[in-house]
């Protein structure tokens, strides 16, 4: 193992990974965003939004993200539409985690007691009411697991962006190997920092489960 080769790398590795912690951030509001405005729609009783959302959905589960990139990023200037690379890394991005959050806000939202949405109507709540007040706040904490989870996947395929020469993290491990050909050193340092972002990720899912714990006693 050659540590001085990696400590001389290491200031570009870590400039990668604030990138790659960038377009990830910005990727995740993005994405919830529009993953939780999808699962209004999908719960609605409009007909033709259920089966836009369900269609959107199966298009995203059913493609790789890969192709997804590919089609944003090479696809779309066939029509006129031409994105920066990194631009078209953090739509790809945004519009996966959205297909895969919609479930996980559709299921949490629905799991929310039926007594609790009748004592809110029961005191005269409006539908928006009930909605921001009361199935929000209770969907809040059996969402939290599986979307933190969904969230770390989307820092893992953040990775992929490198094909479409975003210079994250992976473009950089991989621009510096092939001049150095010490593949083991740089991407070895590479995961570690992956797997120092992800448990990031995990401690503030246990955090906040605790939080909501506490708060849910009280």
């Amino acid at each position: 193992m050659d540590f001085p080769l990696i400590w001389n790398y290491l200031p570009y590795l870590l400039h990668a990974a604030l990138v790659t912690i960038g377009i990830s951030f910005v990727s995740l509001v993005m994405g919830s965003l529009i993953g939780l405005a999808f699962t209004f729609m999908r719960i609605s009783r409009s007909r033709p939004l259920q089966i836009f959302v369900w269609v959107y959905v199966w298009l995203i589960r059913g493609t790789p993200m890969l192709l997804q990139i590919f089609a944003i990023y090479y696809w779309l200037p066939t029509y006129g539409i031409m994105l920066p690379a990194i631009v078209a890394g953090v739509v790809a991005l945004s519009l996966n985690s959205a297909g895969y959050y919609v479930d996980i806000f559709r299921a949490a939202i629905t799991a929310v007691p039926t007594g609790q949405i009748e004592a809110g109507q029961a005191i005269g709540m409006r539908p928006w009411q009930v909605m921001f007040r009361i199935v929000i706040p209770l969907s809040v904490r059996p969402a939290l697991p599986p979307y933190i989870g969904q969230s770390i996947n989307l820092v893992k395929n953040s990775s992929l962006v490198s094909v479409i020469s975003v210079q994250e993290l992976m473009f950089t491990s991989q621009s510096i190997y092939s001049s150095t050909y010490r593949v083991a050193e740089i991407l070895g340092t590479a995961g570690l920092i992956y797997l120092a972002i992800n448990t990031v990720l995990q401690v503030l899912q246990t955090w906040m489960e605790k939080r909501l714990s506490y708060y849910t006693v009280r």
